[in-house]
């Protein structure tokens, strides 16, 4: 699937929103130990500076919630229309 961070028009293939979400983590300039810890931080982040709420207790919520808040589009990786 396609992973698009609609603010920053930047995409990621991944297989899965664990792996999309370690890409977030790895792009990111600050450090963090492992997914659940960037979610947290993240999360963070866009309470404080964007009053917006992101829950972070596993990676389904977290991506439901980016898309929820339009920060986040997830498309299909398939060619046209899905037929190839």
């Amino acid at each position: 699937m396609r992973y698009t961070l609609i603010k920053r028009n930047k995409s990621f293939r991944a297989d899965s929103h664990s792996h999309f979400i370690s890409w977030m983590r790895k792009m990111d300039l600050q450090q963090w130990k492992d997914n659940k810890d960037f979610m947290e931080g993240y999360a963070y982040r866009k309470m404080t500076f964007e009053k917006i709420e992101i829950r972070y207790e596993n990676e389904e919520v977290f991506v439901e919630d980016l898309q929820k808040n339009n920060l986040l589009k997830i498309e299909s990786s398939k060619g046209f229309l899905g037929i190839f």
